[in-house]
């Protein structure tokens, strides 16, 4: 039960970001959503192949982390520049 919710979890981001990405910060809560699904997915399957448990997990937080700062700072260069954090503000004829 609780490996398919974290099988559907993934999923569910991914379908929010693709139709309902309207804000930046909604965008980077649904990837922080999968990384934390895909993280939970790894110590679960690590019982079965002999991979030791705090090795993944440090992997996988410090991508997780340096994805979160990537984006925050994403977030206060377009905030800052554009005065708001919505993605449909963004033009490619503005670059």
């Amino acid at each position: 039960m609780l490996y398919a919710l974290l099988l559907i979890v993934p999923i569910m981001c991914v379908v929010n970001v693709v139709f309902h990405a309207t804000s930046l910060l909604m965008i980077l809560l649904s990837l922080e959503a999968m990384m934390l699904s895909v993280m939970f997915m790894l110590i679960g399957s690590s019982m079965f192949i002999e991979m030791s448990i705090p090795m993944i997990s440090v992997m996988v937080l410090s991508v997780s982390a340096c994805e979160t700062s990537l984006g925050l700072s994403i977030l206060v260069i377009m905030s800052r520049s554009y005065g708001s954090d919505m993605v449909n503000l963004l033009s490619m004829s503005k670059c």
